[in-house]
């Protein structure tokens, strides 16, 4: 139910018109904080391990499965606490047409986030969704 109502906000804020400046600041809002940066971070971290170990396990739950999404980039459409700690961040990935993703990044103890867990959302955008995602507005945001 989370997950619908955070996916309905977010299409609400990035496709209403009239609430599109509303929306950029949500955007801004989220990349103000360290969560997108950190984002990247794990993703180059799961790239690396992979590359210099490959027998080595990834650090993320069902990590292979989506592996071919690290290299990627990703906007980052909302951010929900999770009870077990950290952020559930649901992000939109270049070249996925209909699927968004949410991550569970856990808060370290000196601040950093660790990614524990990715969950594909299939079919979670329509198409003027991911339209509006491709507005170059939006440019600034993709990592």
């Amino acid at each position: 139910m989370h997950l619908k109502i955070a996916l309905s906000i977010a299409t609400w804020l990035l496709v209403c018109p009239a609430a599109f400046a509303a929306g950029m600041k949500g955007l801004q809002e989220i990349y103000e904080t360290p969560i997108p940066s950190e984002i990247r971070k794990n993703f180059n971290e799961v790239i690396y391990t992979h590359n210099t170990c490959s027998e080595c396990p990834l650090g993320v739950l069902d990590g292979d499965k989506f592996f071919g999404l690290y290299p990627k980039k990703f906007i980052v459409l909302s951010l929900l606490p999770n009870s077990f700690g950290g952020v559930w961040a649901y992000i939109a990935v270049e070249n996925e047409q209909r699927d968004t993703y949410r991550l569970w990044l856990y808060k370290l103890a000196g601040g950093d986030y660790d990614l524990r867990s990715v969950e594909e959302l299939p079919d979670s955008m329509d198409e003027e969704f991911v339209s509006e995602l491709e507005n170059s507005d939006h440019d600034p945001y993709w990592f």
